[in-house]
């Protein structure tokens, strides 16, 4: 088979040539002719880039952790584990003084709910406490949706503000 030529349209510098012959016996285009680019700035133009080792056969690696994990993980770990910290011991202490004002809470006691009711502590139970809003109403709530004691300390001070 006698050697072919294709011919190429080139839109641009016109410094490709116009035709590239065709290698019949391999079925590929010999295309030195399209790799004229220039080099990078800074680097030789004959210089090659050497290909880079797999981090594992690196004698050198140690066989520690890829460098970008740590790298990208420990910020966000230093970010965020003292903000998770923050938030347990907040809340802690926040169960711990509803708890406390539970425990102190007597029979009769006025008590103000999250909801902004206010009644008078019956009794107690596991998860419930009983709360008498007057004319032998009573209703259950959770113990955790009482607020506090409704004392004349704590509306003078909501007054203030």
């Amino acid at each position: 088979m006698p050697d072919a030529t294709v011919s190429y349209r080139v839109m641009g510098t016109g410094a490709l040539p116009a035709t590239a012959p065709l290698d019949t016996s391999s079925g590929s285009l010999l295309l030195s002719a399209f790799q004229t680019v220039p080099p990078a700035p800074g680097r030789e133009s004959g210089a090659e880039v050497p290909a880079k080792a797999p981090s594992g056969t690196d004698p050198g690696a140690g066989g520690g952790a890829p460098p970008g994990l740590g790298g990208g993980l420990l910020p966000i770990l230093i970010m965020v584990v003292p903000l998770l910290l923050l938030l347990f011991f907040t809340s802690r202490s926040q169960q711990k003084k509803q708890a406390a004002v539970i425990a102190n809470l007597k029979k009769g006691d006025r008590v103000l709910l999250q909801s902004g009711i206010i009644g008078r502590f019956v009794e107690i139970k596991d998860r419930f406490a009983i709360i008498d809003l007057g004319s032998g109403v009573k209703i259950e709530v959770l113990k955790s949706a009482i607020a506090g004691q409704d004392t004349p300390e704590a509306a003078a001070s909501v007054e203030k503000k």
